[in-house]
């Protein structure tokens, strides 16, 4: 509109065009960008809690339904959900063979970026995690040395469900243990995702979106990675830490 405004006031004033300027009273609206809401680690640690002690019965809406939102995987899904920065999809389908090793003994995630791979109607583009130490320590806890490079399932291996209803359950559990937490917070599972990210910038700043998959990565043969990547997922693995 600011263009067009412009425009035919050059028209009017430089070309002489005899005519009144139809954006001529036209003006801009401020835009409040969107507040970016992340968990702090009180708040995600309360919801961790609340699995424990808060009441996994809730009422759906005026049909009096009840529904137990308790299943013994939700820790492990938020925190993974939290420690990788995935997608829903993403961290739903991570396996262990998943994980590579860089020449210098850093370890990542490389699996299938779903969401670009969907929208190009294409297989093969890769986002990378970065597996720092907090992470590690949980895939310790989830039987690392007992399943690396193998084809299971890291998260709620012996599923019975499929990836949409456990996705869908993740959501809809998280939701209710953040209100049981009393957390009053607009935030849902997807903040997750953008507490990483908000934690990873504080260390790549710029490069952020080599880690985020917000930008093209390609891989080279027998799985070495672009040096700029590398050197990023290395950064990342060695220096971060959520919440600090």
């Amino acid at each position: 509109m600011l263009a067009l405004k412009a425009f035919f006031n050059y028209l009017i004033g430089d070309e002489d065009v005899v005519m009144k300027n139809p954006f001529g009273s036209y003006i801009p609206k401020k835009i409040t960008p969107n507040e970016i809401l992340t968990l702090s680690q009180k708040e995600f640690f309360a919801i961790l809690k609340a699995i424990d002690t808060a009441d996994p019965i809730q009422k759906l809406g005026g049909t009096g339904k009840r529904k137990n939102m308790y299943k013994p995987y939700l820790k492990d899904g938020f925190m993974l959900m939290l420690l990788t920065g995935g997608r829903r999809e993403e961290v739903v389908e991570l396996k262990w063979g998943d994980i590579f090793t860089s020449i210098d003994n850093v370890k990542f995630f490389r699996s299938h970026n779903l969401k670009v791979e969907k929208s190009k109607k294409v297989r093969n583009i890769y986002k990378y995690i970065p597996i720092n130490t907090d992470l590690f320590n949980l895939l310790e806890n989830l039987g690392y040395y007992k399943n690396k490079n193998t084809n299971e399932y890291i998260f709620y291996p012996e599923r019975n469900e499929s990836t949409k209803t456990i996705m869908n359950y993740l959501s809809k559990a998280f939701t209710h243990y953040k209100k049981a937490a009393g957390i009053e917070k607009e935030v849902s599972m997807k903040h997750l995702r953008k507490t990483y990210i908000s934690w990873v910038n504080r260390v790549l700043g710029k490069d952020t979106g080599k880690i985020t998959s917000h930008s093209t990565h390609q891989v080279l043969k027998d799985y070495y990675l672009d040096p700029t990547i590398l050197s990023a997922i290395e950064k990342v693995a060695l220096e971060i830490k959520i919440f600090g």
